[in-house]
Protein backbone atom coordinates (compact mmCIF):
# COMPACT_ATOMS: atom_id res chain seq x y z
CA UNK A 1 0.00 0.00 0.00
CA UNK A 2 2.77 2.51 0.34
CA UNK A 3 4.75 1.93 -2.39
CA UNK A 4 1.36 2.19 -4.41
CA UNK A 5 0.88 5.99 -2.44
CA UNK A 6 4.48 6.72 -3.28
CA UNK A 7 3.57 6.33 -6.58
CA UNK A 8 0.78 8.17 -6.98
CA UNK A 9 1.95 10.93 -5.47
CA UNK A 10 4.88 10.59 -7.44
CA UNK A 11 2.76 11.03 -10.33
CA UNK A 12 0.75 13.86 -9.10
CA UNK A 13 4.03 15.76 -8.40
CA UNK A 14 4.91 14.93 -12.09
CA UNK A 15 1.94 16.80 -13.68
CA UNK A 16 2.52 19.79 -11.02
CA UNK A 17 5.65 20.21 -11.76
CA UNK A 18 5.07 19.90 -15.48
CA UNK A 19 2.40 22.16 -15.99
CA UNK A 20 4.18 24.61 -13.53
CA UNK A 21 7.65 24.52 -15.57
CA UNK A 22 5.85 24.74 -18.96
CA UNK A 23 4.25 28.23 -17.71
CA UNK A 24 7.37 30.02 -16.98
CA UNK A 25 8.36 32.68 -18.30
CA UNK A 26 11.75 31.39 -20.06
CA UNK A 27 14.37 34.49 -21.06
CA UNK A 28 18.09 34.54 -21.92
CA UNK A 29 19.29 37.84 -20.87
CA UNK A 30 22.96 38.57 -19.89
CA UNK A 31 24.44 35.96 -22.81
CA UNK A 32 27.25 37.23 -24.58
CA UNK A 33 24.89 36.21 -27.88
CA UNK A 34 21.05 36.40 -29.15
CA UNK A 35 19.48 33.45 -28.17
CA UNK A 36 15.80 33.36 -28.97
CA UNK A 37 13.51 30.68 -29.01
CA UNK A 38 11.49 31.48 -32.22
CA UNK A 39 8.84 28.90 -32.33
CA UNK A 40 8.28 24.99 -30.46
CA UNK A 41 6.05 22.91 -32.12
CA UNK A 42 4.67 19.42 -31.88
CA UNK A 43 6.29 16.78 -34.44
CA UNK A 44 4.36 13.95 -33.32
CA UNK A 45 1.75 13.51 -30.48
CA UNK A 46 -0.38 10.37 -29.50
CA UNK A 47 -4.03 10.32 -30.83
CA UNK A 48 -4.80 7.97 -27.37
CA UNK A 49 -3.35 9.38 -24.09
CA UNK A 50 -4.68 5.90 -22.55
CA UNK A 51 -2.41 3.89 -24.12
CA UNK A 52 0.99 5.27 -22.96
CA UNK A 53 2.99 5.57 -26.07
CA UNK A 54 6.70 5.81 -25.29
CA UNK A 55 8.35 7.91 -27.75
CA UNK A 56 12.42 8.68 -27.12
CA UNK A 57 15.69 8.89 -28.99
CA UNK A 58 14.26 11.94 -31.31
CA UNK A 59 16.68 12.38 -34.43
CA UNK A 60 16.40 15.22 -36.78
CA UNK A 61 18.17 16.75 -40.32
CA UNK A 62 17.73 19.95 -41.78
CA UNK A 63 18.19 18.93 -45.58
CA UNK A 64 20.90 20.83 -47.22
CA UNK A 65 22.96 18.89 -49.72
CA UNK A 66 19.63 18.10 -52.47
CA UNK A 67 20.56 18.21 -56.12
CA UNK A 68 17.02 19.83 -56.73
CA UNK A 69 17.42 23.47 -54.81
CA UNK A 70 13.71 23.86 -53.86
CA UNK A 71 14.26 20.45 -51.39
CA UNK A 72 16.75 22.19 -49.45
CA UNK A 73 15.26 23.30 -46.41
CA UNK A 74 13.24 20.60 -46.13
CA UNK A 75 13.01 18.67 -42.12
CA UNK A 76 13.01 15.17 -41.59
CA UNK A 77 12.29 13.68 -37.82
CA UNK A 78 12.14 10.42 -36.59
CA UNK A 79 12.24 8.52 -33.33
CA UNK A 80 12.12 5.49 -31.49
CA UNK A 81 8.51 4.30 -30.92
CA UNK A 82 7.35 1.35 -29.11
CA UNK A 83 5.80 -1.06 -30.64
CA UNK A 84 5.99 0.78 -34.73
CA UNK A 85 9.77 0.89 -35.43
CA UNK A 86 10.95 4.20 -36.44
CA UNK A 87 8.66 6.67 -37.83
CA UNK A 88 9.50 9.26 -40.01
CA UNK A 89 8.09 12.66 -39.62
CA UNK A 90 8.85 15.33 -42.62
CA UNK A 91 8.17 19.74 -42.38
CA UNK A 92 7.93 21.89 -45.50
CA UNK A 93 7.42 24.74 -43.79
CA UNK A 94 10.63 24.89 -41.29
CA UNK A 95 9.06 22.63 -38.70
CA UNK A 96 5.84 24.59 -38.31
CA UNK A 97 3.63 21.44 -39.36
CA UNK A 98 4.47 18.17 -39.46
CA UNK A 99 3.42 15.32 -42.02
CA UNK A 100 4.21 11.72 -41.65
CA UNK A 101 6.02 9.80 -44.57
CA UNK A 102 6.82 6.65 -44.21
CA UNK A 103 7.89 3.81 -41.46
CA UNK A 104 11.65 2.52 -41.39
CA UNK A 105 12.01 -1.55 -41.09
CA UNK A 106 14.58 -4.22 -41.16
CA UNK A 107 14.40 -5.61 -44.78
CA UNK A 108 18.00 -7.14 -44.47
CA UNK A 109 18.86 -9.10 -42.12
CA UNK A 110 15.99 -11.91 -41.56
CA UNK A 111 13.90 -12.65 -38.30
CA UNK A 112 15.48 -8.80 -37.10
CA UNK A 113 13.14 -6.75 -36.46
CA UNK A 114 13.85 -2.65 -35.54
CA UNK A 115 14.24 -2.10 -31.67
CA UNK A 116 16.18 1.25 -30.66
CA UNK A 117 18.32 4.20 -31.66
CA UNK A 118 17.61 5.90 -35.11
CA UNK A 119 19.98 8.04 -35.81
CA UNK A 120 19.56 10.48 -39.43
CA UNK A 121 22.18 12.04 -41.51
CA UNK A 122 22.54 13.15 -44.82
CA UNK A 123 25.53 12.59 -47.29
CA UNK A 124 27.34 15.73 -47.99
CA UNK A 125 29.34 14.34 -51.17
CA UNK A 126 29.26 11.19 -53.23
CA UNK A 127 30.12 8.26 -51.45
CA UNK A 128 31.04 4.96 -53.98
CA UNK A 129 27.16 4.21 -55.13
CA UNK A 130 25.27 6.84 -52.63
CA UNK A 131 25.00 10.01 -54.01
CA UNK A 132 25.55 12.98 -52.24
CA UNK A 133 22.04 14.58 -50.59
CA UNK A 134 21.28 10.57 -49.73
CA UNK A 135 19.08 10.47 -46.38
CA UNK A 136 20.96 7.64 -43.99
CA UNK A 137 19.35 6.56 -40.96
CA UNK A 138 21.30 4.14 -38.84
CA UNK A 139 19.94 2.13 -36.15
CA UNK A 140 19.79 -1.31 -34.00
CA UNK A 141 18.02 -4.06 -35.14
CA UNK A 142 17.78 -6.90 -32.88
CA UNK A 143 16.98 -10.88 -32.97
CA UNK A 144 14.45 -12.29 -30.29
CA UNK A 145 12.82 -10.09 -27.74
CA UNK A 146 12.92 -9.43 -24.28
CA UNK A 147 15.26 -12.36 -22.31
CA UNK A 148 15.38 -13.99 -25.33
CA UNK A 149 17.71 -11.49 -27.71
CA UNK A 150 20.24 -13.33 -29.23
CA UNK A 151 21.85 -10.87 -31.64
CA UNK A 152 22.40 -7.04 -32.64
CA UNK A 153 23.24 -5.23 -35.69
CA UNK A 154 24.12 -1.81 -36.52
CA UNK A 155 21.89 -1.41 -39.59
CA UNK A 156 22.28 1.29 -42.26
CA UNK A 157 18.94 2.57 -44.24
CA UNK A 158 19.03 4.66 -47.67
CA UNK A 159 16.55 7.15 -49.29
CA UNK A 160 16.51 8.84 -52.29
CA UNK A 161 13.38 10.27 -52.34
CA UNK A 162 13.17 12.88 -48.95
CA UNK A 163 12.60 9.91 -46.77
CA UNK A 164 8.98 8.44 -48.54
CA UNK A 165 11.27 4.87 -48.71
CA UNK A 166 14.29 3.55 -46.77
CA UNK A 167 16.00 0.37 -47.41
CA UNK A 168 18.72 -1.53 -45.46
CA UNK A 169 21.68 -2.20 -47.74
CA UNK A 170 24.24 -2.68 -44.75
CA UNK A 171 25.18 -3.95 -41.02
CA UNK A 172 28.35 -1.89 -39.63
CA UNK A 173 28.75 -4.47 -37.03
CA UNK A 174 27.26 -7.64 -35.41
CA UNK A 175 26.90 -8.58 -31.96
CA UNK A 176 25.20 -10.47 -29.39
CA UNK A 177 22.11 -9.52 -27.11
CA UNK A 178 20.73 -6.87 -24.56
CA UNK A 179 24.42 -8.00 -22.76
CA UNK A 180 26.46 -8.34 -25.65
CA UNK A 181 25.02 -6.05 -28.60
CA UNK A 182 25.97 -2.94 -30.27
CA UNK A 183 23.77 0.64 -29.38
CA UNK A 184 23.70 3.84 -30.04
CA UNK A 185 25.24 4.91 -33.66
CA UNK A 186 25.98 8.66 -34.60
CA UNK A 187 27.48 9.95 -37.44
CA UNK A 188 30.30 12.37 -38.50
CA UNK A 189 32.36 13.04 -41.49
CA UNK A 190 35.86 14.00 -42.32
CA UNK A 191 36.51 16.45 -45.20
CA UNK A 192 39.86 16.33 -45.47
CA UNK A 193 39.73 12.16 -45.88
CA UNK A 194 36.51 11.79 -46.96
CA UNK A 195 35.80 9.40 -44.16
CA UNK A 196 32.65 8.69 -42.89
CA UNK A 197 32.84 7.30 -39.15
CA UNK A 198 30.19 5.71 -36.93
CA UNK A 199 30.88 6.07 -33.17
CA UNK A 200 28.83 3.48 -31.63
CA UNK A 201 28.53 1.68 -27.96
CA UNK A 202 30.00 -1.89 -27.87
CA UNK A 203 29.24 -4.43 -24.89
CA UNK A 204 30.31 -7.20 -26.94
CA UNK A 205 34.27 -7.00 -25.07
CA UNK A 206 34.56 -9.57 -22.32
CA UNK A 207 37.03 -7.21 -20.60
CA UNK A 208 34.38 -4.06 -21.01
CA UNK A 209 30.69 -4.09 -19.52
CA UNK A 210 31.11 -1.72 -22.43
CA UNK A 211 33.24 1.22 -24.59
CA UNK A 212 33.10 3.16 -26.82
CA UNK A 213 34.40 2.63 -30.46
CA UNK A 214 34.23 3.59 -33.97
CA UNK A 215 34.39 2.56 -37.82
CA UNK A 216 34.94 4.38 -40.96
CA UNK A 217 34.03 3.63 -44.04
CA UNK A 218 34.60 5.78 -47.43
CA UNK A 219 31.83 4.09 -49.64
CA UNK A 220 29.42 2.99 -46.81
CA UNK A 221 29.30 -1.04 -47.50
CA UNK A 222 33.26 -1.79 -46.61
CA UNK A 223 34.02 -0.36 -43.25
CA UNK A 224 37.01 -0.50 -41.30
CA UNK A 225 38.28 -2.53 -38.13
CA UNK A 226 37.05 -1.61 -35.32
CA UNK A 227 38.88 0.80 -32.88
CA UNK A 228 38.31 2.00 -29.17
CA UNK A 229 37.68 5.51 -28.21
CA UNK A 230 36.78 5.37 -24.91
CA UNK A 231 37.64 1.62 -22.67
CA UNK A 232 37.53 2.37 -18.92
CA UNK A 233 40.20 0.76 -17.00
CA UNK A 234 37.24 0.13 -14.69
CA UNK A 235 35.36 -3.09 -16.38
CA UNK A 236 32.16 -2.28 -14.69
CA UNK A 237 32.11 1.43 -16.09
CA UNK A 238 29.83 1.99 -19.29
CA UNK A 239 30.50 5.02 -21.48
CA UNK A 240 27.63 5.10 -24.29
CA UNK A 241 25.26 7.29 -26.22
CA UNK A 242 28.27 9.15 -27.52
CA UNK A 243 28.26 12.58 -29.83
CA UNK A 244 30.91 14.42 -31.30
CA UNK A 245 31.04 17.35 -33.51
CA UNK A 246 33.61 19.43 -34.88
CA UNK A 247 34.43 22.76 -33.31
CA UNK A 248 36.33 25.92 -35.27
CA UNK A 249 39.77 25.29 -34.33
CA UNK A 250 40.13 22.42 -36.05
CA UNK A 251 39.22 20.00 -32.68
CA UNK A 252 36.71 17.22 -32.48
CA UNK A 253 34.73 17.60 -28.93
CA UNK A 254 33.22 14.44 -28.04
CA UNK A 255 30.80 13.96 -25.32
CA UNK A 256 29.21 10.43 -23.60
CA UNK A 257 27.51 9.57 -20.22
CA UNK A 258 29.34 7.02 -18.25
CA UNK A 259 26.47 4.48 -16.53
CA UNK A 260 28.18 2.67 -13.04
CA UNK A 261 28.80 6.80 -11.83
CA UNK A 262 26.39 7.79 -9.77
CA UNK A 263 23.87 9.08 -12.21
CA UNK A 264 25.30 8.79 -15.30
CA UNK A 265 27.48 12.05 -15.11
CA UNK A 266 28.76 13.67 -19.12
CA UNK A 267 31.97 13.23 -19.76
CA UNK A 268 33.94 15.12 -22.62
CA UNK A 269 37.22 14.49 -24.58
CA UNK A 270 38.63 16.62 -27.19
CA UNK A 271 40.81 15.15 -30.41
CA UNK A 272 42.94 16.60 -33.20
CA UNK A 273 41.40 13.87 -35.53
CA UNK A 274 38.56 11.21 -35.52
CA UNK A 275 40.84 8.26 -35.10
CA UNK A 276 42.75 9.51 -32.29
CA UNK A 277 41.52 9.91 -29.13
CA UNK A 278 44.80 9.34 -27.03
CA UNK A 279 44.68 7.05 -23.95
CA UNK A 280 41.45 5.24 -24.41
CA UNK A 281 41.18 4.20 -20.63
CA UNK A 282 41.35 7.97 -19.77
CA UNK A 283 37.80 8.62 -18.91
CA UNK A 284 37.87 12.45 -19.69
CA UNK A 285 36.25 15.28 -17.88
CA UNK A 286 33.30 16.09 -16.42
CA UNK A 287 31.31 18.88 -18.14
CA UNK A 288 29.79 21.31 -15.48
CA UNK A 289 28.57 24.61 -15.89
CA UNK A 290 28.50 27.24 -12.56
CA UNK A 291 28.67 24.17 -10.29
CA UNK A 292 26.17 22.27 -12.04
CA UNK A 293 26.17 19.07 -14.18
CA UNK A 294 24.48 16.67 -16.31
CA UNK A 295 23.02 13.15 -16.54
CA UNK A 296 22.35 10.60 -19.36
CA UNK A 297 22.06 10.71 -22.96
CA UNK A 298 24.20 13.81 -24.07
CA UNK A 299 23.62 15.61 -27.65
CA UNK A 300 26.35 18.44 -28.60
CA UNK A 301 26.41 20.98 -31.51
CA UNK A 302 28.39 23.88 -32.91
CA UNK A 303 27.76 26.95 -34.68
CA UNK A 304 30.35 29.59 -36.48
CA UNK A 305 27.40 32.22 -35.32
CA UNK A 306 27.42 34.01 -31.70
CA UNK A 307 31.37 35.02 -31.20
CA UNK A 308 34.62 34.45 -32.14
CA UNK A 309 34.65 31.25 -31.40
CA UNK A 310 30.69 30.04 -31.91
CA UNK A 311 28.67 28.90 -29.92
CA UNK A 312 28.74 25.07 -28.32
CA UNK A 313 25.30 23.83 -27.13
CA UNK A 314 25.17 20.57 -24.91
CA UNK A 315 21.63 18.56 -23.90
CA UNK A 316 21.03 15.86 -21.74
CA UNK A 317 18.62 13.92 -19.74
CA UNK A 318 18.63 14.75 -16.02
CA UNK A 319 20.60 17.07 -13.72
CA UNK A 320 23.21 15.40 -11.63
CA UNK A 321 24.52 18.24 -9.50
CA UNK A 322 22.34 21.12 -8.80
CA UNK A 323 18.15 21.10 -9.99
CA UNK A 324 16.88 22.79 -12.72
CA UNK A 325 13.45 24.07 -12.71
CA UNK A 326 13.11 22.89 -16.59
CA UNK A 327 13.93 19.52 -16.60
CA UNK A 328 17.71 19.90 -17.12
CA UNK A 329 19.39 23.06 -18.16
CA UNK A 330 20.91 23.54 -21.52
CA UNK A 331 24.49 24.15 -21.43
CA UNK A 332 26.31 26.70 -23.55
CA UNK A 333 30.17 27.37 -24.10
CA UNK A 334 31.78 30.30 -26.30
CA UNK A 335 35.07 29.02 -25.74
CA UNK A 336 35.25 25.67 -27.39
CA UNK A 337 33.88 24.05 -24.40
CA UNK A 338 36.31 25.46 -21.96
CA UNK A 339 33.69 26.36 -19.89
CA UNK A 340 29.70 26.71 -20.08
CA UNK A 341 27.18 28.43 -19.15
CA UNK A 342 23.92 27.11 -17.96
CA UNK A 343 20.13 28.09 -19.42
CA UNK A 344 16.94 27.15 -19.16
CA UNK A 345 15.47 24.54 -21.32
CA UNK A 346 13.55 25.41 -24.40
CA UNK A 347 11.62 22.29 -24.43
CA UNK A 348 10.67 22.26 -20.28
CA UNK A 349 9.73 19.06 -18.29
CA UNK A 350 9.72 17.54 -14.77
CA UNK A 351 12.62 15.29 -14.41
CA UNK A 352 10.62 11.65 -13.39
CA UNK A 353 12.96 9.33 -12.61
CA UNK A 354 10.09 6.41 -13.24
CA UNK A 355 9.90 7.95 -16.37
CA UNK A 356 12.01 8.58 -19.81
CA UNK A 357 10.98 12.00 -20.72
CA UNK A 358 13.75 13.58 -22.43
CA UNK A 359 15.63 10.60 -23.53
CA UNK A 360 18.01 11.10 -25.84
CA UNK A 361 17.20 14.76 -27.41
CA UNK A 362 18.65 15.50 -30.47
CA UNK A 363 20.15 18.98 -32.02
CA UNK A 364 21.07 20.35 -35.45
CA UNK A 365 22.20 23.57 -37.02
CA UNK A 366 20.77 25.04 -40.21
CA UNK A 367 23.07 25.66 -42.82
CA UNK A 368 24.14 28.99 -42.50
CA UNK A 369 24.73 28.20 -38.62
CA UNK A 370 21.95 30.71 -37.00
CA UNK A 371 18.80 28.57 -36.12
CA UNK A 372 19.18 25.77 -33.89
CA UNK A 373 17.15 22.49 -34.09
CA UNK A 374 15.83 21.21 -30.87
CA UNK A 375 14.26 18.37 -30.66
CA UNK A 376 13.01 16.09 -27.33
CA UNK A 377 10.34 14.09 -26.16
CA UNK A 378 8.26 15.64 -23.23
CA UNK A 379 5.20 13.74 -21.42
CA UNK A 380 2.14 15.02 -22.41
CA UNK A 381 -0.35 13.10 -20.79
CA UNK A 382 0.76 9.98 -17.44
CA UNK A 383 3.22 7.88 -19.22
CA UNK A 384 2.83 9.15 -22.57
CA UNK A 385 4.52 11.13 -24.53
CA UNK A 386 5.32 13.20 -27.61
CA UNK A 387 8.17 14.46 -29.60
CA UNK A 388 8.52 18.07 -29.69
CA UNK A 389 10.64 20.85 -31.75
CA UNK A 390 11.68 24.47 -30.70
CA UNK A 391 13.56 26.48 -33.50
CA UNK A 392 16.11 28.62 -31.95
CA UNK A 393 17.94 31.62 -33.62
CA UNK A 394 21.48 32.37 -32.65
CA UNK A 395 22.86 35.84 -33.27
CA UNK A 396 26.06 38.07 -32.52
CA UNK A 397 24.84 40.69 -30.59
CA UNK A 398 24.85 43.91 -32.01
Amino acid sequence: MNKIFFRILVVLLTVFNFIFSSSLNISYGMLPVKFEIESVNDIYVPEDESKGTVCEYPTIIRLCHQEKEENNGILLASFEKWGDTYPVYRSLDDGKTWQYVSTVKDNLNEGYWNEWMPFLYELPCDMGEFKKGTVILAATSILGAGENVSKSTITLYESTDLGETFNAFCNVDEAGGVDWGVWEPYFIFEEETGRLFCFYSDDSDPEHSQKLVYKYSTDLVNWSEKFECVACDDPSLRPGMVSVVKLGNGEYYMVYEMVGIHANPIYCKRAKSLDDWGNVADYGEIVSAASKTLGSSPYIAWTPEGGEKGTLVLVAHHPVKCGSKTGSDMFLSFDYGKTFVPVDNPLPYSHDPYERCSYSPSLFFSSDGNTLYYVNNQPCFDSTYKVTLAKIRIDELS
